[in-house]
């Protein structure tokens, strides 16, 4: 009655206190605190009434019978199965390209050696004095390579 009567005649109520230290951040104080719960955990007492007598729980859950486990079995493997054959066919397309790449760059070598300009080297004694690079350059080939590139030109 008393603040209907303030709030009548145009009076306000007083903000509310703030705790000095929460009053720099602009947080209200909390409510009056009980004696020995100071260091509850809000965490663990937001948590508790979600806790229930082991009584109210439910203890059994309702068993699978023996089709629903042979079924759930056989759907299962049949995934398996159904992973392997894929995982195959999967494997199966990556060795077929692995194996035309490597045809392929055989025959880009072969056409590179065929279609090169090459000098065969008797004397190897020299070999030694070159630089690095033009160590890289050179090609050491079989007789077979040898004669080949001889016919050739």
């Amino acid at each position: 009655q008393g603040s209907e009567l303030l709030s009548s005649l145009g009076w306000r109520s007083p903000a509310p206190r703030l705790a000095p230290a929460r009053a720099a951040r602009g947080e209200a104080a909390p409510a009056a605190m009980v004696k020995g719960h100071a260091f509850r955990k809000q965490w663990k007492e937001a948590r508790k009434p979600l806790n229930r007598r082991a009584s109210s729980r439910v203890k059994s859950i309702p068993k699978k019978t023996l089709e629903q486990k042979t079924q759930a079995k056989r759907a299962l493997e049949e995934v398996r199965r159904k992973s392997a054959e894929m995982l195959e066919a999967r494997k199966q397309v990556r060795r077929t390209k692995a194996k035309k790449r490597e045809e392929k760059k055989r025959r880009k070598e072969e056409n590179d050696i065929k279609s090169g300009q090459y000098q065969v080297i008797k004397n190897t004694e020299k070999i030694r004095k070159w630089h690095k690079n033009a160590k890289k350059a050179l090609k050491t080939m079989s007789p077979d390579q040898i004669d080949k590139l001889l016919r050739k030109s």
